[in-house]
């Protein structure tokens, strides 16, 4: 009698572990995607109309030392850490 139930024991904790794992794998799993109702239509737009340099452009305002000075952001010289309350 003693050995029977040693057994019963035996399977409740296995199908106890049995069914955790299982919850534990279902809480992982990806939620599936619902899949849309109402049906897209496509629409077609304009095309705007865009202004680009041409390529002799690019050189001549790179190459243009005076140009590249004017339009630089200016240096702004940081405060060194070892200065100031503290």
């Amino acid at each position: 009698m003693k050995n029977r139930t040693k057994r019963g024991s035996v399977k409740f904790k296995f199908i106890g572990i049995y069914l955790m794992g299982m919850l534990l794998i279902s809480a992982c799993a990806t939620a599936k995607a619902e899949s849309p109702t109402a049906t897209e239509t496509l629409t077609e737009t304009e095309a705007v109309p865009t202004s680009a340099p041409e390529a002799g452009e690019c050189v001549a305002c790179h190459i243009d030392k005076e140009r590249l000075i004017e339009t630089a952001a200016p240096m702004v010289k940081a405060e060194s850490e070892s200065k100031g309350v503290g």
